[in-house]
Parts: structure tokens; C-alpha cells; sequence
């Protein structure tokens, strides 16, 4: 059962029905409710659009469910220009309704989506969102590596405030470039302080427009201790540690991530003890992550074994010797036919790169400690001028070739467009990697008080509000370009994306989508809820209706702006669905 409920809640189309279902029940129920409220009688309330899929029938309403999820409408009784009224209905059509009541009920639907968005920001504020612990993991060239922050530490304050997840420490140190901060952290129970300052860097906002912020050079941690060791004469080599080693205790402490390992052994001489699997090969590593999974494929039972270290070892020792085995390639992607990605992977394999080759580094690009400093590698060779090869010399090792080797790459760059729809190139790796990691639990961050939910709540939507506010105003402006708006396609991803993330991802989606379709009806333009409350504006300072003519015309227009809205929104979800 559980197995269809995740198909479910995970599947685009699905999640999009449901989303988009939420979503304009609640606007359409905003109306609706006000029409009622207001004695305006409703002859239709419906979710879709198209033929009907299901409905029934209370009183003079027709309640119905149709097959195309685009949308919905409530049809109230006189919203027909010319619509003859009953004597029985005296009072109860639209068109003969005062304009206060007409206003009322077109501002209740945007309204209603408001409400919407307010109260899940609320709840989500109540029960608390899950956020990355501020736990990081020291990039090799950066101010945290310079000022002794070390991967493993739990920041705590940020220049005397006080840090709850991972996303305060993007805040306080992107708003802080140049300046001198003093960082608190958790190191193994101790508490120590640092100074650094964080590097000036020029980014940009979430428009595109320039921005400077602060970098200290971190990332968010994770590691799992199976090591890779390369041959050689070193530390390792020479106390026993092997490839494929899953180190488990260190002077009768256990260890969880490799870090702590790190930390233990610089302490000086020490006993290491480790799990390992005898006739080591790339297959029998990848089931090793999976203890039971392992052994159902006749890997056995892992013996435990004693090394010891006579000295202590050193971060560089680690960097030039050891890699987890996040940092080892498991198996290519399996792209289908006419993917974009095949050149690129064609290209990975004819310079060398193999299941079981663990990342030492790039020339040019440092040491590689980690799949975040991977990532961050690969990005320094994205351009948006540059549609040449990229040449790579690269440092690996095989599991079944211990032995560190350089790999002389060119790899093709794949045209793509970032969040803003602007061209540029990037540099795919497809592959996944042997091991996942170990992640640090996350952090879940809610309000002390209900009272503190509901401005927080309230702190939170507005916030969101602003956002789409600032980027409905850059289209109109042109600051932003139209082909950034997405129609079905589009929000079925965001959709199946967010279900993806859980139930609290989804619910947040939900809000955010809300607070969309609230705003955007509100725009003074024909056919919306903002059209209507212009046009009634007009006629509540005038004292009458607009002409007949001036009615029909401008409901012609704003039919012909939402057609030509949909084939816009269509037309970018297509262009999008070629260009990954």
C-alpha cells in the first residue's frame, strides 16, 4: 500500500492534479462562498475544464468535475450581459447585483488563496520544517581552511547570533563580505572560537541581478568512512589500511563519518579497527553499502580487523592518500536513445573514466575531498561564451588498480539554460556515485509559540509575496524575459519535484503556488479577478455600468491575452522538454 501511495504522491502527472486540484478548489471556493454569502444565486461550480467527468446536483447548483485540470469557474446566475431575470430570482443575479457585491465576490477568490497560503505557513511553522544541521565540511582553498574551521564542526554563532540550521550560516556570512566575524563552533563537545573574513564575491539575486556576498569556503557535510587507499608509500599503506575498508572504531571510539576518524588519528598513535571484505571488486563494493543486500548476493561476512598507527596522521596525508567512497564512481547513467548526455558520457569513457575510479583531483582545480568540492569543479567550467571542450587532467584510482593515474579528458560541453532561462554550458558527469554518505540528521526548526507561528507565518508569506511580486513587475518591465513562464509542464515538474522532497515539501508547494494564482488574478487585466475589480472600480466612480460595447470589447480582449498567455506558457514548457 505504501508502495502506491509514494507512486502516487511521486508520479508528475499525479502531483500535479492534486497540487492544481488544492489549489483552485480553494480560489473557486472563495468566490463561490462569497456569491453565496452575498444571496447571488450559483448556477455552476466546477474543477476543470471540458467535458464533464463527474457531477451532481443540489438545489439550482451544479457541482462537477471535468476532464481537463487547468483550471475551474463558478457561473453565478446574470453573469450573461443581457441575461433575462425571473421573478423568482429578483435579487439573486449577478448582473443586477450592486457593484460592492460584484467587487466582494471577484476579490474573494485571491483572497481565498491568501488565506490558504497564511494558514499552511503557519502550520508549517507549528510543526516545524526539517533543514540541514550547520555542520560543514572546509573546502581546500578557502578563509574557513585558513582560520583553523575544520570539517565536522557544528558552527553555533555567526558575529554573536545565534545559528539554528544551515541556511543561517548562508545568510549571515553571504551578508558579510570584507567584514571581520568572529565564528563559534562545536568541535567534539569542545567550543571554540575563530576569527576569519569572509571573501568578497560578486553572485547574484535570484532575478539575475549582480549581488556581492561573503565566502568563507564551505560546504554542507556529509561522509561515509569505507575508504579508497591509494598505493604508494604512505601512512596507510604502511599500517594495512585497504581499499573498500569500513572503519568503525578508533581507540575503542566508534566512528560514523570519516571525519571523525581524521580527528581521532591526529591525536597521535592509535588502534583502528575496520570491516573488510576479502576478493575486493567494484560489484562486491557497491552491495557493500547494504550489510543484508551484501550477503544475499554471496558477498559473505565482513571480518573485522586490528591496525595500528604509530604516529599521528595529518589532514595533507589524508588529502594526497585516502577518499571515501562518495567520491567513487559506481556505474554510468542509463540514458535513452537520443538523450543529449550521450556524447558526454561517450566522452568520460573514451578518456578512461571506469565503475570503481575514485576522484583524487583535477589539475588546476586542487585536491578533491569531497562530492560537493566535485561539484563545485565542474561548475567553475561552465560559460555562458564558451562552447569548446573542456580539457581536464584528472587524478583516480581503481579499486582494482590501486595505483593513482592521470586521465587526459575533453569533454563536450552540453547546451542548457539556468533558472532564468539564459543560455549556457555545462559540464555533465553522469554517473552516481559507490555511496551516498552519511548525512547529518537534519534540524527541525518551528516556532516557540502559536502566537510566534502566526507571525512567522505571516513573515513567511509575506516574504514569498514579495518574491512574486518583484518577478511579475521584471516581466512586465521586461527586465525579465517572458520564455521564464511555465504552464502545465512546467508546474507538473515543480509538482513531482516538490512530492519528491515528502509531505511537508509538497504542502509547502502548495502555498507558494497559491500565493502565485492569488497575485496573478489580481493583475488589472481583462478576463481576471483583477480585470473585474478595475472595470467595477470604473463603474462605482462613474456611478454606471461601462457602455455594452466597451464590455464586449474588453472581454474579447482579455480572451485573446489568455489564449495568447497559453500558447506562450506552452511554447516555453516544449522549448524546456528539448532543451534537457
Amino acid at each position: 500500500m505504501s508502495t502506491i501511495f509514494n507512486w502516487l504522491l511521486t508520479n508528475p502527472v499525479i502531483a500535479f492534479i492534486i497540487l492544481v486540484g488544492i489549489v483552485v478548489f480553494v480560489h473557486e471556493l472563495g468566490h463561490f462562498l462569497a456569491g453565496r454569502w452575498l444571496g447571488i444565486a450559483v448556477e455552476e461550480f466546477a474543477l476543470g475544464f471540458g467535458p464533464t467527468a463527474w457531477s451532481f446536483k443540489r438545489g439550482r447548483t451544479e457541482y462537477k468535475i471535468c476532464w481537463l485540470p487547468l483550471g475551474g469557474y463558478v457561473r453565478f446566475f446574470g453573469m450573461e450581459s443581457g441575461e433575462e431575470v425571473p421573478p423568482e430570482l429578483a435579487g439573486k443575479a449577478l448582473n443586477t447585483a450592486p457593484v460592492y457585491k460584484r467587487s466582494i465576490i471577484s476579490f474573494a477568490g485571491p483572497f481565498a488563496n491568501f488565506v490558504l497560503s497564511l494558514a499552511v505557513m503557519i502550520t508549517l511553522a507549528n510543526v516545524g520544517l526539517p533543514q540541514a544541521a550547520p555542520v560543514v565540511s572546509v573546502l581546500p582553498e578557502g578563509v574557513a581552511r585558513r582560520a583553523g574551521l575544520q570539517t565536522g564542526d557544528t558552527l553555533l554563532t555567526i558575529a554573536g547570533e545565534k545559528i539554528r540550521s544551515w541556511a543561517d550560516i548562508n545568510r549571515l556570512i553571504s551578508a558579510r563580505p570584507e567584514m571581520p566575524t568572529t565564528v563559534e563552533v562545536d568541535r567534539g563537545g569542545e567550543k571554540i572560537k575563530l576569527e576569519m573574513t569572509p571573501a568578497r564575491e560578486m553572485s547574484e539575486t535570484l532575478f539575475g541581478e549582480p549581488l556581492a556576498v561573503g565566502r568563507i569556503g564551505v560546504a554542507q557535510f556529509f561522509q561515509t568512512p569505507r575508504v579508497m587507499v591509494a598505493d604508494g608509500d604512505n601512512v596507510f599503506v604502511r599500517s594495512g589500511l585497504k581499499s573498500g575498508d569500513l572503519i568503525v572504531e578508533v581507540n575503542g571510539r566508534k566512528v560514523k563519518t570519516l571525519h571523525e576518524a581524521e580527528q581521532l588519528l591526529a591525536k597521535g598513535a592509535a588502534t583502528v579497527v575496520v570491516e573488510r571484505y576479502r576478493n575486493l571488486t567494484i560489484d562486491s563494493l557497491l552491495v557493500q553499502t547494504d550489510a543484508k543486500q551484501a550477503q544475499a548476493m554471496g558477498a559473505g561476512r565482513p571480518e573485522t580487523v586490528s591496525l595500528n598507527f604509530s604516529t599521528p596522521v595529518t589532514a595533507q596525508d589524508w588529502l594526497q592518500s585516502v577518499r571515501s567512497t562518495d567520491m567513487m564512481v559506481g556505474t554510468y547513467e542509463t540514458l535513452n536513445k537520443g538523450d543529449r548526455k550521450i556524447p558526454v558520457k561517450e566522452a568520460w569513457q573514451s578518456c578512461g573514466l571506469r565503475a570503481g575510479d575514485t576522484f583524487f583531483g583535477f589539475e588546476g582545480q586542487g585536491v578533491l575531498a569531497s562530492p560537493v568540492e566535485l561539484s563545485f569543479a565542474l561548475q567553475k567550467l561552465m560559460r555562458t561564451d564558451d562552447a569548446g571542450p573542456a580539457d581536464l587532467r584528472m587524478r583516480v584510482m581503481n579499486v582494482e588498480q590501486p595505483a593513482l593515474r592521470t586521465l587526459e579528458c575533453k569533454i563536450p560541453r552540453r547546451s542548457a539554460v539556468d533558472q532564468l532561462s539564459r543560455a549556457q554550458w555545462i559540464v555533465d558527469l553522469p554517473v552516481s556515485f559507490a555511496s551516498r554518505g552519511v548525512g547529518v540528521p537534519p534540524v527541525t526548526i518551528r516556532s516557540e509559540s502559536f502566537a510566534a507561528s502566526v507571525a512567522d507565518g505571516f513573515k513567511a508569506t509575506m516574504a514569498q509575496a514579495t518574491t512574486i511580486l518583484t518577478a511579475l513587475k521584471k516581466l512586465f518591465t521586461g527586465d525579465m524575459p517572458l520564455k521564464n513562464l511555465g504552464g502545465p509542464i512546467a508546474i507538473a515538474r515543480v509538482a513531482g519535484d516538490a512530492a519528491e522532497g515528502g509531505v511537508l515539501v509538497f504542502i509547502l508547494t502548495i502555498s507558494l503556488m497559491s500565493l502565485n494564482i492569488g497575485l496573478f488574478n489580481l493583475l488589472p487585466l481583462p478576463a481576471l479577478d483583477g480585470g473585474h475589480l478595475l472595470l467595477q472600480g470604473v463603474e462605482a466612480a462613474y456611478g454606471k455600468p461601462l457602455p455594452m460595447k466597451v464590455q464586449i470589447a474588453v472581454q474579447r480582449v482579455g480572451v485573446a491575452f489568455l489564449l495568447g498567455l497559453i500558447v506562450l506558457v506552452f511554447f516555453n514548457d516544449l522549448l524546456r522538454l528539448f532543451r534537457t
